[in-house]
């Protein structure tokens, strides 16, 4: 946790550096964590990520042993972070200042928070942290909502005369508490703190079976900036800031972070596809029309029924930063991974890798250099677009053994197709609600596109 001066100023948009969680500057780099406390990366959940994912911590020991492999884990269940400062504090300078915390940008949900020191009540439960919940009732720009007083208030949902929120992440995984205002404080591309007040938010009292306790006290993650469809999201709220457009683009290199802009500050690129997105209530996620899937050009076996939104809400496919690898529905799923297999099976350089009888993994070792050449690009057809993604996005590569090895770094969903992070890498992805498109492309994200 740091201290930063508060000041403000009239913006036309906004950027947001994002660390990515390999980073020098990430808190998660060994080189800043004291000796001895370097976290030793349990390949745990390839199903990493906030959105429909089946909580480590309600998981049974079957289940929790298929998502171990070494090889199909994904790491931490974030990809970036972004340091947001909250709250004012009086110092004994009398100067006020923030307190700063990494929050995880979540393009799938609506609602911001932040752990607040009330899961210390008794009967509440905190998520390990590196640093203590947030102190709410010691600064002084921090204003709970009255139930029923504002319109972000789900009717009569109220706890203790506040305005209540719950939000469910997966089977048993959520968070809860009330709703508030506070100052947010982000570091702007002008060289100082910019505050914006009164951003309404969930101060958690009570999180259950989150998805960072495996990181146990190295955790760093405080909370979510919530960027998805509706009134209460952060986008929503920047107004005039933002006119409900954003961007990033996700590096491929982990020594480079990137930047998330809104409004003005989003830079024009050429050349860029554009393709609807639409929202399906009551989620929050962006959905795009995906018609079909192809393997080196040859397209794919995919019934409409697959791929088209149900009345429950299920199906249908869901873009999504917060998602680390793309979770594709079964029947989808299996197709493709048969398609992949078929191709890579006449490749005499590769050799098939089985780890885990439970699990459908697709991996290989590289017998040779050669082994990398000629790998397949999956296309994921958009309505009006294509997102062509190419083998390095496709696959993870690891040393494992003194071997190099790869799998297929996406992943079988009940019910959704979300296109997730790593498929996202390399590409600018600028989101206009306002006109409700989604517009991307090829680009050299190092470059801060």
């Amino acid at each position: 946790m740091m201290l930063g001066c508060i000041a403000t100023m009239q913006l036309d948009g906004l950027t947001m550096e994002l660390i990515h969680k390999d980073s020098p500057q990430s808190p998660l780099y060994p080189g800043n964590l004291p000796p001895g406390e370097q976290i030793l990366q349990p390949a745990a959940c390839p199903f990493a990520g906030l959105h429909h994912q089946t909580s480590m911590m309600s998981t049974n020991k079957a289940v929790m042993n298929r998502m171990m492999s070494p090889l199909t884990s994904y790491g931490d269940p974030f990809l970036f972070l972004a340091q947001v400062g909250v709250g004012s504090f009086q110092e004994k300078s009398h100067r006020t200042h923030f307190k700063t915390y990494y929050f995880q940008i979540d393009t799938g949900n609506e609602l911001s928070w932040i752990q607040c020191e009330g899961c210390q009540n008794k009967g509440n439960m905190c998520f390990p942290h590196k640093d203590p919940p947030y102190p709410s009732s010691q600064s002084k720009s921090y204003y709970p909502v009255s139930c029923n007083q504002h319109s972000f208030c789900e009717p009569n949902q109220c706890k203790e005369g506040l305005c209540a929120y719950n939000v469910t992440y997966g089977p048993g995984s959520y968070t809860s508490g009330n709703l508030a205002n506070e100052t947010f404080t982000f570091y702007s591309n002008h060289g100082k703190h910019t505050a914006l007040k009164s951003i309404s938010f969930g101060c958690s009292t009570d999180s259950r079976n989150m998805i960072y306790a495996f990181l146990l006290d190295k955790n760093p993650v405080s909370g979510v900036l919530g960027m998805g469809w509706g009134p209460r999201s952060f986008l929503a709220q920047l107004g005039s800031i933002s006119h409900g457009k954003f961007s990033y683009c996700i590096t491929a290199n982990n020594t480079h972070n990137t930047y998330l802009r809104f409004g003005k500050h989003v830079v024009k690129s050429k050349n860029l596809q554009t393709t609807k997105i639409m929202q399906v209530k009551p989620s929050a996620a962006y959905h795009v029309n995906l018609l079909g899937i192809s393997v080196n050009g040859v397209k794919l076996n995919i019934t409409k029924t697959d791929l088209a939104v149900r009345k429950d809400g299920s199906r249908g496919c869901i873009i999504d930063a917060g998602t680390l690898a793309t979770l594709l529905v079964k029947p989808i799923f299996d197709t493709l991974h048969t398609a992949l297999a078929n191709h890579l099976s006449s490749n005499q350089n590769l050799k098939r890798w089985v780890i885990h009888k439970l699990h459908k993994d697709l991996c290989y070792e590289q017998l040779s250099d050669a082994g990398r050449k000629n790998l397949p690009v999956v296309t994921f057809h958009l309505e009006n677009a294509d997102l062509e993604v190419k083998p390095e996005a496709i696959f993870l590569f690891r040393e494992f053994e003194g071997k190099n090895v790869f799998c297929l770094s996406m992943l079988s969903d009940d019910s959704k197709t979300i296109i997730g992070a790593y498929q996202q890498m390399k590409q600018k992805f600028v989101y206009d609600t306002k006109a409700r498109v989604l517009s991307f492309g090829p680009e050299d994200c190092e470059k801060n596109g």
